[in-house]
């Protein structure tokens, strides 16, 4: 900690505190609300995989709201407080939620909640450093180990479910979020003031807020409407890949160039989030179905093999920092392009090795764990590849006055990627008239192969189009 406070500014302990309880929280809301879907209020698999979607989706787009409204009217320290007393009260809802219209409201307030919160703790932490600050990615490091540590907290939730059941469970999640903002409250006085924002009176403020509950009754009731989502969001997908096409061209030769490879990375990363957040969709519901949950004696949970990606992130981010430091410095470090394919192409792996589990069933029809690890473990090196490559990506691709813009829709693109992680979860639903294991099996597998196949097609068509690329930008 000496070494910290030496080095970093003396609000990093308590931001990395703070998000690390926030995370703690979505996870358990994010990892249970499916099974929460099909075992309490006996939703089919193909509403339960609708609404996730929907719900993944809207949480990533909400960040693009809530960091305009904190870089132009709350700032970030007010947007943080808002965020968290909305997370509170969802996951709140979400503990008391008897009836569909409570339950739909819980999901529409953590929305809003994560849009003010999420974007700008990290933002914040930003402006704490100077521009130049040799620590800046040090400390941006330490911050990305504490979101992972409260996500792998989050997999004790399923051990707090099986005892106390769901009420409690939720409620742990609030209380999390609780901790969190105390623990905000106390590095305040640390947090240095660098927006310069113009005064917005209490009345605007209460405007706002009201604004906040408005948004909250409409997307409760897209939430619950979810026919409708299906047709309103794919349409407004088109408007933001028009909006993508009409922006390049209207940059001089060079930033046409830059932003050519940079929406490449941007529309195939819609194809991996929606394959990586199967971990919490369909998969989620296979391993609870399907999956042995001893392992070498140890009893585990459904919630303990999500979970287990952020662990073996921590393991290994430090390990692919030094690798593409050590390559770079040799001239040997491969393009973002590249890591992208590659990327797509370990996610591919991953449901490859889900896929082939299938086949392997003990005499009960269950699925021994490790093949889920070692599944989860290749999706982990595929995300690696590409999340932190995308967003560096986008500092280094975007025009200088367009990196903000890009950001956030490198941020809304990956709310795309989960309404159509949603979508293609369906393929997995298994009917009511599934009743065994051997038969539920055979869906997962079909599943899980065209996942894998969608992986694989994607990262061969992206190998060529950076030939293309390639070609295009030597000869300009």
């Amino acid at each position: 900690m000496d070494a910290v406070k030496s080095h970093h500014p003396r609000a990093l302990p308590f931001l990395f505190f703070t998000e690390m309880w926030e995370r703690f929280g979505f996870y358990i809301a994010q990892g249970l609300l499916v099974l929460y879907m099909t075992q309490h209020y006996g939703f089919s698999d193909d509403i339960s995989d609708t609404i996730s979607g929907i719900f993944a989706g809207l949480v990533y787009i909400s960040p693009f709201v809530g960091g305009f409204l904190a870089d132009r009217i709350l700032g970030f320290k007010t947007s943080i407080i808002w965020g968290g007393f909305f997370l509170i009260a969802g996951y709140a809802l979400l503990a008391l939620s008897s009836t569909f219209a409570l339950f739909y409201t819980a999901l529409a307030t953590i929305i809003v909640g994560n849009g003010l919160f999420k974007p700008n703790i990290s933002g914040l932490l930003g402006t704490q450093y100077a521009p130049n600050d040799p620590h800046r990615d040090a400390g941006f490091t330490i911050f990305y180990i504490g979101i992972n540590i409260g996500a792998a907290l989050s997999g004790l939730s399923g051990y707090v479910k099986n005892a106390f059941g769901w009420n409690i469970t939720f409620a742990m999640a609030s209380i999390g979020l609780i901790i969190g903002l105390i623990t905000f409250s106390f590095g305040l006085k640390y947090i240095k003031p660098t927006q310069q924002l113009k005064p917005v009176t209490r009345k605007f403020k209460y405007q706002l807020f009201l604004y906040c509950i408005l948004a909250i009754i409409g997307l409760s009731f897209l939430l619950k409407i979810h026919s409708l989502a299906n047709y309103l969001l794919p349409g407004a997908g088109l408007v933001l890949l028009v909006f993508l096409v009409v922006l390049t061209l209207q940059q001089n030769a060079e930033y046409r160039k830059r932003l050519l490879i940079l929406n490449t990375l941007i529309v195939s990363s819609i194809i991996f989030w929606a394959l990586f957040l199967q971990l919490f969709i369909s998969a989620n519901l296979f391993v609870d179905r399907l999956v042995d949950k001893n392992l070498f004696g140890i009893p585990l949970t459904t919630t303990v093999f999500y979970a287990s990606e952020s662990v073996f992130i921590i393991l290994l981010g430090p390990l692919f920092a030094w690798s593409w430091q050590t390559l770079g410095k040799n001239d040997r470090n491969p393009s973002p392009v590249s890591k992208f394919v590659i990327g797509i192409f370990f996610a591919g792996l991953g449901f490859f090795a889900l896929s082939t589990s299938t086949l392997y069933p003990d005499s009960a029809g269950m699925i021994h764990p490790l093949w889920v690890f070692f599944a989860y473990l290749l999706i982990t090196i595929g995300e690696l590849l590409l999340s932190p490559i995308g967003l560096s990506a986008v500092t280094l691709l975007a025009p200088p006055h367009l990196v903000g813009m890009m950001m956030g829709i490198w941020f809304v693109a990956t709310g795309f990627g989960g309404l159509f992680a949603g979508m293609i979860a369906k393929i997995g639903s298994v009917p009511e008239t599934a009743v065994t294991n051997a038969e539920k099996l055979v869906i997962y597998h079909t599943a899980f192969l065209d996942f894998a196949y969608l992986a694989f097609v994607v990262a061969i068509v992206l190998f060529f189009v950076q030939l293309l690329l390639k070609k295009l930008t030597q000869s300009s």
